[in-house]
């Protein structure tokens, strides 16, 4: 499995600054705005996605592995605003607004994922894109089934749907996906794919013990491109805000790490990812924003409101 230890190398000066999240792409201006956004920015949305998934239903993983005294992952939902954060004069874009919703359950046989995104870009061509995403996910608590449901809209019109189970034959092993929408399929997933749920708690482990970064093989059923292989690197933590503080006088800051993550492509060998999200993230899974870049500019999502949810009765 290649490991791009390039972009590892290459990002060692990451500090989790919004700067440092910005990719080199092609400027987006004129006539091309429109097209091009719509488009990248869907496969952002998608990548965003993943990411929450990975920020939240997957942590529980690690549940399923120490007693219930030593849970270091909330269930919550919570509602993150969208915004403009960085932009240069060349991207055509002059505003972001928007707001994600999304949820963690515990289903007993497994974690339930559901997310809805509505987001707007304005260009300086006086028009506005409206973007929407709604995903729907569960796995089992042994991390070898996937059920996975998506779909995109742009502008009211549905860009794609998505929908599908995957399956594992080993922890480790290979594994292939059954689609039925947008059309009937089957795919292979290499040797080495893991699941949201695994790959978190991999990374996460790997976070918190204080290491520089992982990669590995992932698939979420988000997109119909398959495997990626996402690279994860990790800034110095600090201390932050917890989420809701703002409503709660007196609450004490908590330890958070800048988390970025690069999505790169199984075919074509290329040494930029295909997109990279930003995360600053608790030790409870629990994300306080996401950078999403799109080359020359970014878009950040900032938890709004958050509730945690209550165990189940199993």
């Amino acid at each position: 499995m290649p490991y791009r230890a390039e972009y590892l190398a290459a990002r060692t000066d990451f500090t989790g600054r919004v700067e440092s999240y910005m990719l080199h792409g092609v400027p987006l201006h004129g006539a091309w705005v429109t097209a091009i956004a719509t488009a990248e920015t869907m496969k952002r949305t998608r990548a965003l996605i993943l990411t929450l998934c990975l920020a939240a239903a997957s942590w529980l993983s690690g549940v399923t592995l120490v007693a219930a005294a030593e849970r270091w992952f909330t269930p919550h939902r919570g509602l993150y605003r969208m915004s403009l954060a960085t932009a240069e004069s060349s991207s055509g874009i002059i505003g972001a607004s928007g707001e994600m919703y999304f949820e963690w359950v515990d289903a007993c046989d497994g974690w339930n994922v559901n997310q809805h995104t509505n987001l707007t870009l304005a260009t300086s061509q006086d028009t506005n894109n409206l973007l929407g995403l709604t995903f729907s996910g569960w796995e089992s608590k042994d991390g070898m089934k996937l059920r996975f449901q998506s779909s995109q809209f742009a502008n009211g019109g549905v860009i794609e749907s998505i929908e599908g189970e995957a399956s594992l034959s080993t922890g480790g092993g290979s594994g292939s996906v059954v689609y039925s929408k947008p059309n009937s399929a089957v795919a292979t997933l290499p040797r080495g794919t893991l699941f949201p749920s695994e790959y978190s708690r991999r990374m996460m482990t790997r976070m918190r013990a204080g290491e520089s970064g992982y990669s590995a093989l992932l698939f979420d059923g988000s997109t119909s491109d398959g495997a990626y292989e996402v690279s994860t690197v990790f800034a110095t933590p600090r201390r932050h805000a917890p989420p809701g503080a703002a409503a709660r006088d007196g609450a004490a800051d908590e330890q958070v790490w800048p988390v970025r993550m690069a999505y790169f492509p199984l075919q074509g060998g290329d040494v930029e990812p295909d997109f990279e999200v930003g995360v600053l993230i608790n030790a409870l899974g629990v994300a306080h924003h996401y950078d999403i870049d799109y080359g020359n500019f970014a878009v950040r999502a900032v938890l709004e409101r958050y509730e945690e949810i209550a165990a189940p009765d199993c």
